[in-house]
């Protein structure tokens, strides 16, 4: 399976009883990125709030330093291609009418880990 259909298929399907609870650990840490980054902006909104959505679209989309190192391996751990999550990212905040199905969903996986 490629890495992009690998990713997808997350998002997709979920996170199983049959991933390692490790692997389940670092895929959580992707999502909250993901929902980080794409958390929609308001009249008002507190500089911490945008301190941390810009943090975390930097740490999705470093392509060198610190930033990306640790982004790589938090994917290697999740068992993710980091530019298969990179490449994911980049289409999503090009295409802005998926960011709420892809934050929905997002949520959906995280309350299933987690309930």
């Amino acid at each position: 399976m490629r890495q992009n259909e690998l990713f997808n298929s997350v998002l997709n399907e979920g996170v199983h009883e049959s991933h390692n609870p490790e692997r389940v650990l670092w895929l959580c840490v992707i999502l909250q990125q993901l929902l980080d980054a794409t958390k929609p902006e308001y009249d008002g909104e507190n500089s911490y709030n945008v301190l941390m959505r810009d943090r975390a679209k930097s740490w999705l989309l470093s392509g060198y330093g610190v930033t990306a190192t640790d982004r790589d391996d938090v994917c290697y751990m999740a068992g993710i291609e980091p530019e298969a999550l990179r490449s994911f990212t980049k289409k999503l905040f090009n295409e802005n009418n998926q960011i709420e199905f892809v934050r929905k969903r997002i949520n959906a996986i995280l309350h299933e880990t987690i309930g």
